[in-house]
């Protein structure tokens, strides 16, 4: 039985979106024993996942590197894995003589790899869960896309309000331009108090301390509020989110903490890219105006003041929560409409196929015509404008990344004026069939 060394990330939510890599190295080799090398702020996540036996903590500094070498030396994996693209992971292998050293080619490192794997055009522009599940799969190992999961412990030692419990998580770890104003996030708990029964729970790191201390002070006294920012491990947190009945969130890593757990949340948008890194869990809304700066990807905004939240009033995000929080429906698919070869697409999704000679008005009336309800169907393909069409008539988009001009289509794809940006971006047809099918949203017959 040989180990197998995954390098892990560095950011809490790029931790959670590596899970599913993880499960799946797990899967295909399950007498194998995985060990993680992996940032403290990630730790604890990695130690939750099926199939880790022991995380090895990269604090960066020369005691801890030094001793890391040698115990990678007695570990002696079979092989190791980096999912980041950082040149240190390689290099400290090399160090500990580890030879079968596997990951993209990127920032310069291919020399230190055995396995280099060319990055395939489309996974710029899809999410950042199929930047490491297809990292795999070029390194031989099946790896489908599943939803990050994670098993919150049972045995909280907080005690919560018994209310409809909502989360504010006002900081965000990677800069000041992704925060949405405190302040503003008091307002919007302010404004669902007055339709929910409902306690506040105001999460966060310890840097996190000040912008939870002044949505707390905005709140004022006539909402039950509970600040733990800065109090509670990752663990603990993990547990909170759980029990909470909403997240609202900056583009974050306890959003996707509370994703893991299957808690619904609201993400706030504002520098970053929601087709790169958003929520992937089934009950998530995601915010965001559309300006021409974002996304940035700025850890400042230059500007006098962040455009990109300006048109999220805490008015109007409170009212798109309230809606996001209404009884949803019966789950289900109606169709799958696609702009592409059929031959991709298996005969259990019986898809309705945009031939490319049909024009998108004459391909809407067909659709309309066929009785099913669009509000439960996707549209799915590369085409911005057949994107658009689904929109229009009311379906939901998975937009398929073009290989030939990512930055083209990327630039293009947010400075639509007629297109709102898809649910998710995907590298090819068959990961939007895995992650529709991750969903259980798979009734995709028609009537």
């Amino acid at each position: 039985m040989s180990p197998i060394l995954v390098r892990g990330l560095n950011w809490l939510g790029d931790a959670v979106l590596s899970l599913p890599a993880i499960r799946a190295i797990h899967k295909d080799a399950p007498d194998e024993d995985i060990y993680v090398v992996s940032a403290p702020a990630t730790s604890g996540i990695y130690r939750l996942a099926p199939g880790v036996k022991e995380v090895f903590v990269d604090d960066k500094k020369l005691a801890t590197r030094l001793k890391l070498i040698k115990d990678l030396q007695a570990l002696k994996p079979e092989k190791t894995i980096f999912l980041p693209n950082a040149i240190s992971g390689p290099i400290l292998a090399f160090l500990a003589g580890l030879p079968n050293r596997q990951g993209y080619a990127r920032n310069g490192r291919s020399f230190l790899l055995r396995k280099a794997i060319p990055l395939k055009p489309e996974n710029r522009l899809a999410h950042e869960v199929f930047y490491y599940l297809d990292l795999l799969e070029a390194l031989g190992i099946k790896a489908p896309y599943v939803s990050p999961r994670l098993l919150a412990p049972t045995d909280l030692k907080i005690d919560l309000p018994p209310k409809f419990l909502v989360a504010l998580a006002p900081g965000a770890a990677y800069g000041e331009a992704k925060r949405y104003p405190a302040a503003k996030f008091a307002k919007i708990a302010q404004l669902l108090a007055k339709e929910l029964d409902l306690a506040i729970v105001i999460l966060g790191g310890p840097s996190e301390i000040p912008a939870a201390k002044e949505t707390l002070e905005a709140l004022g006294p006539d909402i039950p509020a509970l600040n733990l920012a800065g109090q509670t491990s990752l663990i603990e947190a993990l547990a909170v989110l759980a029990k909470c009945g909403l997240l609202i969130a900056n583009d974050s890593g306890l959003a996707h903490l509370a994703g893991a757990v299957d808690t619904p949340l609201a993400v706030l948008f504002g520098p970053t890219n929601p087709l790169a890194t958003g929520p992937l869990g089934r009950q998530s809304l995601v915010l965001r105006q559309s300006v021409p700066c974002a996304p940035c990807r700025n850890r400042s905004c230059p500007r006098p003041q962040k455009i990109c939240f300006l048109g999220l009033t805490p008015e109007a995000v409170a009212a798109r929560v309230l809606k996001f929080l209404e009884p949803a429906k019966a789950r289900g698919l109606s169709g799958l409409f696609l702009a592409g070869n059929q031959d991709q697409v298996g005969p259990e999704y019986n898809p309705i196929v945009k031939k490319p000679q049909e024009n998108l008005s004459d391909f809407g009336q067909k659709a309309k015509a066929l009785g099913l309800n669009l509000s439960e169907s996707f549209f799915m393909g590369q085409d911005l404008g057949f994107l658009a069409l689904g929109q229009s008539l009311g379906a939901r988009t998975i937009l398929v990344a073009n290989p030939a001009s990512p930055a083209t289509f990327k630039a293009a794809l947010f400075n639509s004026p007629t297109l709102a940006l898809p649910d998710i971006a995907v590298p090819n047809v068959t990961r939007g069939l895995e992650w529709l099918t991750n969903r259980k949203l798979s009734d995709l017959s028609r009537p």
